[in-house]
């Protein structure tokens, strides 16, 4: 009884994940829709080389997101494949998801410089515990 609960679970996982990842792709075709059309607006400005720093910025905010998107979606897939999630894997997606973030204030100018600070701080530490569970894996896993 129990290993037929079991996988039961297993089954269920695997079509919920299946179902997310399905979602997935259709979450990244609208952010590649949403990059591809502000390239689209900025066309005729580029021409005249009158792009606003606003509609500028947009574009640069809708690329990084893109991005931490593909970062997240890596570590569905990731675990679609294996069952697991690795720190590797969570670590990566919050550095870029935290470099999004640094780059987005900083081009915007809305950061102080305690902010900043504080920021490229988190940014250096989580690039060094990501260095770090690079090198120092659990016997077993590889």
């Amino acid at each position: 009884m129990k290993e037929l609960i079991l996988r039961i679970y297993d089954h269920a996982i695997d079509v919920i994940v299946i179902g997310l990842v399905l979602v997935m792709i259709v979450v990244m075709g609208f952010a590649l829709f949403d990059v591809l059309l502000d390239v689209w607006r900025l066309i005729p400005d580029l021409k005249t080389n009158t792009v606003s720093a606003d509609d500028f910025r947009d574009l640069i905010v809708n690329v990084l997101s893109a991005f931490v998107l593909i970062e997240l979606f890596n570590t569905f897939t990731g675990y679609a494949k294996t069952h697991h999630v690795h720190l590797t894997q969570l670590l990566d997606v919050t550095v870029v998801f935290a470099l999004r973030e640094l780059l987005v204030k900083i081009y915007a100018n809305s950061l102080s410089s305690g902010q900043l600070i504080a920021l490229c701080v988190t940014v250096i530490l989580l690039v060094i515990a990501r260095s770090l569970t690079g090198r120092l894996r659990p016997q077993g896993s590889g």
